[in-house]
């Protein structure tokens, strides 16, 4: 192989100075994947495009010096670089194709309306209005033919049942557009085919489902509501 000088201690010097700074700018690549894999600052195909071109800029770096293919020959440089796209491409494709993209088949928001009435049966954990103010009931009763504060408590916010239903889903964020009515909610579904969720939560402002962003990750795969 060329590319060495005649002083072995001016070369080796240079040798290791150069795969010392390679060696921390693979750690500061690898740092920057890890936080674009937790943080998701893009969309899915962007952080998919960076991580390819990241592990692509690591992997010739890597080859190119430590391996010496900086010092072979030219025509073994060629052929490896195009065998190493064919192969990364491939590799991706099968990944990308594995996935099961997650869809959202249905997103609702509601408030809950329920006006309180005589006679009716409620069971505990149950919202109803009663002259304009929220109340959750505190045991399972029938009501009388006056409203009875024994059995129900004032609610700290206004009620909204949230629904959602998705094909599959590893995790599941619904995150408030309204900066006036905060909301954030994450999900790990144990079961991650058909979700199927339906429940009550306190809202500082009342809301519709357009209030609301749904996303929802499966794999490598993200899907976010309209």
């Amino acid at each position: 192989m060329s590319g060495h000088s005649d002083d072995p201690v001016a070369d080796e010097s240079k040798r290791f100075f150069t795969f010392f700074n390679l060696s921390m700018a693979l750690v500061a690549i690898t740092g920057i994947e890890i936080v674009i894999i937790y943080v998701h600052p893009f969309g899915s195909p962007i952080i998919i495009g960076v991580l390819f071109a990241t592990s692509i800029v690591k992997f010739i770096g890597v080859i190119w010096w430590f391996m010496h293919l900086k010092w072979d020959k030219i025509i073994n440089t060629v052929l490896f670089l195009l065998g190493l796209v064919i192969a990364l491409g491939t590799f991706f494709a099968i990944i990308y194709m594995a996935d099961t993209h997650p869809e959202i088949e249905k997103f609702e928001v509601t408030e809950l309306k329920n006006e309180w009435s005589t006679g009716t049966e409620y069971s505990k954990g149950d919202y109803v209005v009663h002259k304009g103010i929220y109340y959750k009931s505190k045991e399972n009763h029938k009501a009388l033919d006056e409203f009875s504060p024994d059995s129900w408590a004032k609610a700290q916010g206004i009620p909204h049942r949230i629904t959602y239903k998705i094909n599959i889903a590893d995790l599941v964020e619904i995150n408030s557009k309204s900066p006036g009515n905060p909301f954030f909610h994450l999900h790990r579904p144990e079961d991650h085919e058909n979700v199927d969720v339906s429940d009550v939560f306190l809202l500082t402002r009342s809301a519709t489902t357009q209030d609301f962003r749904l996303k929802v990750r499966s794999e490598a795969y993200w899907t976010e509501s309209q």
